[in-house]
């Protein structure tokens, strides 16, 4: 009997040494096809950025830079622009890989340097970065090449959790079963029903998916996500920070401890049996919040005077 459990158990050992191959094989081969995909040069910035400005807001108002989830782009913001403080000019950008710039290759790189040029465009102006989900660890990546002195703050939300080993498998799982989709199912009739799952109107839908989505856009992200430790982005900024998830968003919430702690100056809030993707799901509360911080973080430095 003994020696049946031996062979049982390297039998055990030999399936997962395979399959731990076969996941580096894999991942080796999607990450170098995705790459080989992209005609672009990694860590390209756009020329301008557009800023969205209030009638009240002047040239030197305090800027907030508004930044997506995975697959989307800028215009993901919308609902939420219409709640925004008037003082405040805002810029919603795309990142690399994905809107307008979807044809450009997604890395952690390229997406900080892509905020850090939106920062430049405004300045002196005093800066805060809002981040749902991709947006809000691009935020943690950049957050250190902005001027201490230019970044006042940062909004995080649904981004309070590292991407561990377990999370590698299901990046293989998405990429197949995205690949898979691909065949069978029309991109842009898929992601107006998942935006409509949300809560977006046909209206803002339709404005998302004109301006460029890019499903493939999703599992290619998370690819740079990888074995990082945001908690130590996070704990190199001496600024407030403001954590934000939805209660029955389980990864998140299960890490969010370890990324307030990790903060030098950081508090947090939930929106209760709400899931992941708060800044879609409750729009107008959300801009409450970014408000209510922003107002707090600027008027520390005089900012909000007119």
């Amino acid at each position: 009997m003994s020696r049946l459990r031996r062979s049982i158990r390297l039998m055990l050992i030999l399936l997962a040494g395979l399959t731990a191959a076969l996941f580096l094989v894999a991942l080796g081969i999607i990450a170098k096809a995705e790459w080989d995909a992209s005609t672009s040069v990694p860590g390209q910035t756009p020329k301008s950025f557009k800023i969205v400005s209030a009638p009240v807001a002047g040239a030197s108002a305090p800027v907030l830079i508004l930044l997506h989830g995975a697959g989307l782009n800028g215009h993901m913001w919308d609902p939420v622009l219409r709640h925004l403080d008037a003082r405040y000019r805002v810029i919603a950008l795309d990142l690399p890989g994905h809107g307008s710039r979807r044809d450009e290759e997604f890395s952690l790189e390229a997406a900080a340097a892509t905020v850090a040029a939106a920062a430049r465009s405004v300045t002196p102006a005093s800066v805060v970065l809002v981040g749902d989900s991709l947006g809000g660890y691009a935020a943690m990546a950049a957050a250190s090449s902005l001027p201490p002195e230019q970044l006042r703050g940062m909004v995080l939300a649904g981004c309070s959790a590292n991407f561990d080993f377990l999370r590698s498998l299901k990046y293989l799982k998405d990429v197949v079963a995205i690949r898979i989709m691909g065949v069978f199912i029309d991109e842009s009739t898929f992601v107006s029903r998942a935006l409509a799952s949300l809560g977006m109107n046909d209206q803002d839908g339709r404005t998302i998916i004109a301006a460029g989505v890019s499903v493939r856009a999703v599992p290619s992200s998370t690819r740079n996500l990888l074995n990082v430790d945001f908690r130590e982005k996070l704990a190199a900024i001496d600024r407030p920070v403001l954590i934000v998830n939805g209660s029955l968003d389980e990864r998140a919430m299960g890490q969010e401890a370890s990324f307030k702690a990790a903060a030098r100056q950081a508090t947090s809030y939930h929106f209760e049996n709400t899931p992941h993707g708060v800044s879609m799901r409750r729009s107008p509360e959300f801009a409450t919040l970014i408000n209510d911080f922003a107002a707090q973080v600027f008027a520390a430095t005089g900012a909000n005077r007119p």
